[in-house]
């Protein structure tokens, strides 16, 4: 559940990404169907994590089918460097969820993640495997010369207005004040340069830093309570969701969820 909870972030600093961005306010449907968009990404990781060879070759095609679509003037979904940059950008989000809400995650885990996991996600894509950093600290240089070169542009400001203040949710998470709760925490979780480009308020803030510490507290009880079957129903969730896309694009030649 926890890396979860590092999405918002990973998809801020995709934004931050022109080509990411352009790319989102042209073709995404993230502003109106956010859920299945979630299911979906969430589908093509489990196929590459724990599907078959049939279940990969489904849902990695009819990713890329999609992509296929996916350009137009500065940016094209298939470039290489953006797969690389968003497979970096869920690594280091799920790492700072785990440093905030859980008891972070070791070396062996880290080493683990960033070279035999998220690579294998940009790689599905057709990034050169020879593009992947071979070192945690070439992955840590990479990642923060990035951060210095993003440019918030227009369109990245736009897509992050939509994500954070604009997104078409189920009752129960508007009622749960899930969008206020994801600015506040965003406010804190991402490079300052960035957070101010986007408009996000300063976290450091008497009454930001009091909300901030009482999502973190309430969100840390919840997962420690949380029964382990709730987290065996999410996995089990996530992997029909799977197997019902690979099925789908198999039968008609697309998504279905």
């Amino acid at each position: 559940l926890i890396p979860w909870t590092g999405g918002p972030l990973a998809i801020l600093l995709q934004f931050a990404a022109p080509g990411i961005a352009a790319g989102s306010c042209a073709h995404s449907r993230f502003a109106t169907h956010p859920i299945s968009r979630l299911r979906r990404t969430s589908a093509f990781i489990f196929a590459i994590s724990h599907g078959t060879s049939r279940q990969r070759d489904a849902i990695i095609g009819a990713v890329k089918k999609q992509h296929a679509f996916v350009r137009g003037p500065g940016y094209d979904a298939s470039d290489a460097e953006l797969q690389k940059w968003t497979a970096v950008t869920m690594l280091f989000a799920g790492l700072r969820a785990h440093a905030v809400l859980g008891k972070g995650v070791s070396e062996r885990d880290r080493e683990v993640l960033w070279r035999w996991g998220f690579g294998r996600f940009a790689m599905a894509l057709d990034m050169p495997a020879e593009m992947w950093p071979r070192s945690w600290d070439e992955m840590e240089r990479y990642y923060l010369a990035k951060i210095e070169t993003l440019e918030i542009t227009p369109a990245a400001r736009r897509a992050a207005r939509i994500f954070l203040y604009e997104l078409t949710l189920p009752w129960w998470l508007r009622c749960m004040g899930m969008l206020p709760a994801m600015r506040l925490v965003m406010a804190r979780w991402l490079p300052p340069r960035l957070r101010r480009e986007y408009g996000l308020p300063d976290p450091d803030g008497r009454l930001a830093w009091l909300g901030y510490v009482v999502l973190v507290w309430v969100a840390r009880v919840v997962l420690w309570v949380l029964p382990r079957r709730a987290e065996r129903a999410l996995g089990e969730g996530m992997r029909r969701d799977m197997v019902r896309a690979a099925e789908d694009i198999a039968r008609f030649g697309r998504w279905m969820i």
